[in-house]
Parts: C-alpha cells; structure tokens; sequence
C-alpha cells in the first residue's frame, strides 16, 4: 500500500481587459503578473509488505559447523510474534529523502531428542533495523533512480535448553562401567573408547544437525567435554576398582561399579540438563540504489 501526500501550489495568471468609448478604439493594455514561484511537494510513502524468508547454508558455534536448512513453512510453523514494518518515509526537498525499516521476530521450537537427550528447546529472537539517506540521481515520467547510503543494525538472540533421557543414561552409565571392568582385568584398556562408544555418539543431537529454526549449534563442543569429565572421574576410580578385581573380592566390585555407574549418571543428568544463550549485535553500513 502506497499513500502519497502532496502540497503544491500553483500559479494562476489573470488578464484584464479595458474596453474603449465607442467610436474611439483604444489599444489593449495586458497586464502581467508576477509570476509565482512554485516550491517542491512534500512526499510521504508508507508500506507495508508481507515477509517470507528461508535459510540455507552452514551455521557454526565454537567450531562446530553443521549445514542447515529450514524453510519458509518451517519458520512460520514456529513463529510466536512476528513484526515488519517496512516502506519509505520522504520529507523530500529537491532531491532529497530519507526511508527506512524494521524486522523483529520471535519463535520457538521443540525437538525430541535420541539416546541421551529426551529433548531440545530452540528460542530464536531477531530484530533488523535500517535507515538510509537517498538521493535522486534522475528523474522523469517514466520513474526515477535513487542513490541510498545509511546504516543496518542487526540483534540475534539465541537459546537452546537440553532434558536428559534419566533411563537411557543409567543403562549407558551401567555398561560402561561393566565394560571397562572387564577389560581391567586384561593387560590393556581402553578407556578413551570406551566413553567414546557409550557416552560421546549418544549425544549427536547437541550437534545441531536439521534444525527447525535456524538457532546455531550452541552445545556443540559439549560431547566432547562431558566425555572427558566422565573419563576424568572413571580414570580416579580405577587404582580402587583394580584393587577389588585383583583381590578377587567379587562383593567389593559390584559395590564399587554400582557407585561409580551412580557417579557417571549424575554427571551425564546434570550436563543435560541444562541451557544456553547467545546474544549479539552489529552495526553494518548500508549503499544501493
């Protein structure tokens, strides 16, 4: 929708006439006017469009870089409020102008989550503002061109909460212990991959692959690091647990992995139940016609 005001004045020209006696002709006197200077209209335009928007390609958080794709439907689907006003406000002397516009959308998702994590929260918050000072390079009755120069402020809020999967994490918390007892009793062990096999792959949903909103991966480098506290806290475990087996105090063992399998779930509980945020915001400048 496009509302045009204009104020202009325009000039008007008068002529008078002065008739003669008859039988005497007289010339005609015109009198002339001054003419009138004419002043350039005020021009106001206000739009309001709709918004449609899509998003393709890699989004990254402290290295992780998953690729993303989340569609028009996707993002509408998870939409709580959504603002734009957009369009174009002139008070126009000569050439000159100015317009501007603003974005601002909220939403949320949730996504059930796989093997350890029951599910992912996803809170989106973006706000875009711009205003740009415009020139008129040509005009004529066909259009016109502009010259634009101005500035983009831009704020991206993002937020991701996790529920731990309690069952899933004491089976897994039970048999990496079982496992790494086992192989204690041989002359080689595996720790590293062990935790690696039944902590780290069941935290892939923290990776952020195939998001319905495009929030950036901000548990990413958490697999890693919950996969080393359970490591850290099993390796302070071991002279014990070794003791035990050596003696063959078959009681002592089974008390000893029950605790220590206890330990690793209530660390995995309380890393998975949690949530993080990522604020931001940036000045871009802004040219086009």
């Amino acid at each position: 929708m496009n509302l045009s005001v204009k104020l202009s004045v325009v000039p008007v020209f008068f002529f008078s006439l002065v008739a003669g006696r008859a039988g005497t002709p007289e010339k005609e006197t015109v009198v002339e006017q001054p003419s009138v200077k004419t002043t350039e209209p005020w021009e106001i335009k206000v739009s309001a469009p709709g918004w449609l928007a899509n998003v393709s390609g890699f989004t990254g958080f402290h290295g992780v870089n998953p690729y993303a794709s989340v569609g028009i439907g996707q993002i509408l689907k998870h939409t709580n409020f959504i603002f734009s006003f957009g369009g174009e406000a002139e008070v126009r002397k000569g050439r000159f102008g100015a317009l501007g516009d603003l974005l601002y959308l909220d939403a949320q998702a949730g996504v059930s989550g796989k093997d350890l994590v029951s599910r992912t929260g996803l809170g989106l918050q973006l706000f875009i503002g711009e205003f740009s000072a415009s020139y008129r390079l040509i005009q004529g009755p066909c259009g016109w061109l502009d010259l634009l120069a101005g500035f983009r402020g831009t704020y991206v809020g993002e937020q991701a909460g996790l529920n731990a999967n309690e069952p899933a994490i004491n089976a897994a918390s039970t048999q990496l212990v079982d496992d790494f007892a086992k192989q204690l009793a041989t002359p080689n062990s595996a720790l590293r991959m062990l935790v690696q096999q039944h902590i780290v792959n069941g935290l892939t949903s923290l990776e952020g692959r195939h998001p319905p909103l495009p929030v950036g991966p901000l548990f990413g480098d958490q697999p890693a690091k919950i996969g080393d506290l359970v490591h850290a806290l099993i390796q302070s475990q071991q002279p014990e647990l070794v003791a035990a087996i050596r003696a063959g105090a078959q009681a002592k063992v089974a008390q000893l992995k029950a605790q220590l399998a206890s330990r690793v779930a209530n660390v995995l509980t309380s890393q998975l139940n949690r949530s993080l945020s990522f604020y931001d915001d940036w000045f871009d400048p802004a040219i086009g016609v």
